[in-house]
């Protein structure tokens, strides 16, 4: 007799998924491949403090290791945009910590996590999914719940997703440094980052988290040069790498017996590549629909498909105006980024972007791309510095 729940990936969306199952009663299974939760991290680690409140988690010292008012914007040719707030607007994270406390409160709840357990294969029968299956073991269950990440190799390998893009490639390391803690960093470039960019994350006022995703090229050799380029000849640990996904959400996240959540249902920002709290979202309401389909005894497809319908109406228009940007961003030449960065600094906007930055919410971000588009300065500033096929299909979004 298998369990009610069977998540397989100890991830921040299977664990938010496995509490909320585990909190009812039910019994929970969770499946990570690795020796320990939350290791290896490829994780930037930079969450909104509104985003760490919506997934029910509490700011602690354990696993956050900053605040950030604010950030600096760079051009190919390093122009800079400063955008500041007067309050932290997002946690530095630990997130191997971060992970490890979520488990724990998933454990609390009643879940059962089984380490060093990789999972090779969804089974099924009478094509529905019963469990998954690895080397010399056999799991089964009512409900699987498939938060594998940005691989997707269980989903794929079983036929059931078919992803639009492949992933780009990320990597970060830790470097040693004088920086303001206050502040991260993003450079654009096609000699920084191909199709993505750079980032600076402090995590005290000695070190800082510096990586980059790129579509092309090697990665590795491509943040050595960034890490030389920003900071000279500063020590730092091998990078670490890590798929980085931009292609927003599959099209089909509930199967027979059968949810995706997390980086395996693409619940992941395009614009920036992080899915903590949007992936976590969608993974809580994952475990409603769970919860109740395991209550009410109908566990059907159609019963398992209210999760689509469920993220889709909460979250759909987030996912899609975030994808019209990343779709933008990426046609968007040095050239034209350079261009922009002028028009930008000669129209004198900083005003408008305070606004926007105090007004806006750095994972539910359509609402504040509506607004920029209501702002004639910064659309006017677009046009001059992008070209006006750009701000056509930016003004497209409103119509979303």
């Amino acid at each position: 007799m298998g369990s009610d729940s069977l998540i397989v990936g100890a991830g921040p969306a299977g664990l938010l998924a496995a509490k909320e199952i585990a909190s009812r009663g039910f019994s929970v299974r969770i499946l990570e491949e690795h020796n320990q939760v939350g290791v290896p991290s490829h994780c930037a680690g930079l969450i909104s403090v509104e985003g760490l409140r919506r997934i029910g988690v509490e700011a602690s010292s354990r696993f956050v290791q900053n605040e950030i008012a604010g950030g600096r914007i760079y051009s190919p040719d390093g122009q800079c945009i400063e955008i500041r707030d007067t309050r932290p607007r997002a946690h530095v994270i630990d997130r191997a910590a971060l992970d490890q406390h979520l488990a724990e409160k998933a454990l609390d709840a009643g879940a059962e996590l089984v380490l060093s357990r990789r999972g090779e294969k969804l089974t099924l029968a009478e094509g529905r999914v019963t469990g998954a299956s690895g080397a010399g073991w056999e799991e089964e269950a009512r409900i699987v719940i498939d938060a594998e990440g940005p691989s997707r190799r269980l989903a794929r390998e079983a036929g059931l997703v078919n992803p639009r893009r492949v992933p780009l490639l990320g990597v970060n390391t830790e470097v040693t440094c004088e920086i303001d803690t206050t502040m991260v960093e993003v450079w654009f470039g096609e000699e920084t980052a191909p199709g993505f960019f750079a980032w600076v994350i402090p995590t005290s006022d000695k070190q800082a988290r510096v990586g980059l995703a790129t579509r092309e090229g090697d990665p590795t050799k491509l943040l050595t040069c960034f890490i030389g380029k920003r900071f000279g000849a500063a020590s730092h640990p091998p990078p670490r790498a890590g798929q980085v996904l931009v292609d927003g959400p599959v099209s089909r996240t509930s199967f027979p017996g059968l949810l995706l959540v997390g980086d395996a249902a693409g619940h992941v920002k395009p614009t920036t590549g992080g899915g903590v709290v949007l992936g976590g979202l969608c993974a809580i309401e994952a475990g409603k629909v769970a919860t109740k389909a395991l209550e009410s005894g109908d566990i059907s497809q159609r019963s398992l498909a209210q999760y689509d319908e469920t993220w889709r109406r909460l979250y759909g228009a987030e996912f899609r105006s975030m994808q019209t940007l990343r779709s933008l961003a990426d046609r968007v030449s040095d050239g034209r980024m350079n261009r922009f960065f002028r028009a930008f600094s000669e129209a004198g906007l900083s005003d408008v972007v305070y606004d926007l930055v105090a007004d806006g919410d750095m994972d539910l971000q359509d609402g504040v791309i509506r607004r920029a588009l209501s702002e004639p300065r910064l659309m006017k500033t677009v046009a001059g510095g992008l070209g006006r096929l750009a701000l056509a299909e930016l003004r497209d979004l409103v119509n979303i």
